[in-house]
């Protein structure tokens, strides 16, 4: 797989990785525009040609550029970076589309709040974002099939929660609503939907990244992930995730894509090319996805 100049400096531990992928842009032409956050360093940008309708919905599109200290992260979350900078550079007339790369996703035992999603999710409106839909691309580097999480499904009914979530939302005195949840859901049936025929797509519980900050901000968010065929095939049948299944428990069963995250092996040799194209079309497909505003 070819990778583009900068990606190898962006890839060094201790790289200033906002600063890499601001002066990325720059060189292709882009317009990003810094934006500071709880903390955080963010980049908005709008892909080439954008075309905005106010009476649909704008999609954002997201990937988180921090890492667990001291690692890689090719998987975690590099690859998304790198798909979602090729997408800003060299999308065709993408409609209601702007991308965001995000700071402070990897908070391990913070606080929802303190995640950089959820300011975030707190900031749309005064950025001009009313009501917008979030796609989280989340370890998209390996594989060969789209899943689009189903976690949401739990999140109005906290006795199904994983113990740590359903923690961090009673500390904070908030619980996301069923009408949020539904919309998650809805939107996962839509892009489904969309994709038939073009890529094997898998509706799966997996852990909770960017998705729970923006829930809890009130913005609907969907994390999109890509994992090998029979990995996902697996998954679905263990029935829902397991409270063991995260990056930080990876024994006993669980995907082997997941087991390289928040650690050395976490490099670019996991990277295949099936993954790439598998996220090149779908984000064109969503590129030119129409979601009518709400009413009123």
């Amino acid at each position: 797989m070819e990778l583009p100049g900068w990606f190898p400096r962006f890839m060094n531990i201790g790289a200033d990785r906002f600063g890499e992928l601001m002066a990325a842009l720059l060189a292709e032409g882009c317009e990003p525009k810094p934006v500071e956050l709880a903390g955080g360093r963010f980049i908005v940008v709008s892909p080439r040609g954008s075309i905005r309708d106010r009476r649909y919905r704008m999609k954002v599109l997201t990937a988180h550029h921090d890492r667990v200290p001291g690692t890689p992260g090719a998987l975690d979350n590099s690859a998304a970076c790198l798909q979602l900078w090729r997408f800003v550079t060299g999308a065709q007339r993408p409609f209601n589309t702007v991308a965001v790369f995000t700071d402070r996703e990897e908070l391990s035992g913070a606080q929802v709040e303190e995640q950089g999603a959820y300011a975030l999710g707190k900031a749309f409106s005064s950025l001009g974002y009313d009501l917008p839909l979030v796609l989280s691309l989340d370890v998209t580097g390996r594989g060969n099939a789209l899943v689009l999480s189903s976690s949401c499904s739990g999140l109005a009914d906290m006795p199904r929660m994983r113990a740590e979530e359903a923690r961090q939302l009673s500390a904070s005195g908030s619980r996301v609503g069923v009408n949020l949840a539904a919309e998650v859901q809805s939107l996962a049936a839509d892009l489904g939907r969309h994709m038939a025929g073009r890529m094997p797509v898998y509706h799966l519980a997996v852990p909770f990244g960017e998705d729970i900050g923006f829930m809890l901000a009130g913005v609907p968010a969907l994390v999109c992930t890509v994992l090998p065929r029979h990995e996902a095939e697996e998954l679905s049948g263990l029935g829902g995730l397991p409270q063991w299944a995260s990056p930080m428990e990876p024994e006993r069963r669980m995907p082997s894509t997941w087991s390289a995250l928040h650690g050395p092996d976490d490099t670019v040799e996991l990277y295949t090319d099936a993954a790439f194209d598998l996220m090149e079309r779908f984000l064109e497909r969503v590129a030119v996805l129409k979601v009518p505003a709400r009413p009123g």
